[in-house]
């Protein structure tokens, strides 16, 4: 197999905008009632009305920017990739400016997985690999599936890549 092709890839799921989908369905239900209450409440007469209908108008364009809100991070959420290869770990993300890192298997020290209720549910788990690189020394892959194989991969390219590169795990 050729050296540069990817053996893993995966993304997170959406159950990372669990909260985000809980609060919109529960927020913008609750603003829209709030705007028709407020504009019920307004007399008629009231000199001013057409400035407090647009002032009163609050909750609806609350409710556009949590409905945007929600939009934004689901998008953030799908433009999140993993790659694991023989010799590295690659993590890109963004949605307009887009972030690549990279990181030498060469240098995780450990791993962990957990798994919360929520994802055990869904048959998720989130990989956290201890690493001596300065930029990224805590690195999470959140919320993927078959955590324990791509663990159980992701173990076997760093022991091959610390006897090729000759690096030693000094305590």
């Amino acid at each position: 197999m050729d050296e540069n092709t990817s053996y893993i890839k995966c993304r997170p799921s959406q159950l990372l905008n669990l909260g985000n989908f809980l609060l919109v369905s529960i927020l913008i239900p609750a603003l829209f009632l709030l705007d028709t209450l407020i504009r019920e409440q307004l007399p008629v007469g009231f000199v001013p009305y057409k400035i407090a209908v647009h002032l009163f108008r609050l909750p609806v364009y609350l409710a556009v920017i949590a409905g945007l809100n929600l939009g934004y991070q689901v998008l953030k959420v799908r433009c999140t990739r993993y790659e694991i290869t023989p010799e590295e770990l690659k993590y890109y993300s963004g949605i307009l400016s887009r972030k690549y890192e990279y990181i030498e298997l060469y240098r995780v020290k450990d791993f962990r997985i957990d798994r919360p209720f929520i994802y055990r549910m869904f048959g998720l788990g989130t990989l956290i690999i201890y690493t001596s690189d300065k930029t990224s020394p805590v690195f999470r892959i959140e919320a993927i599936r078959k955590t324990e194989d791509t663990y159980t991969v992701l173990r076997g390219f760093v022991e091959r890549n610390r006897r090729e590169k000759h690096v030693f795990e000094v305590d």
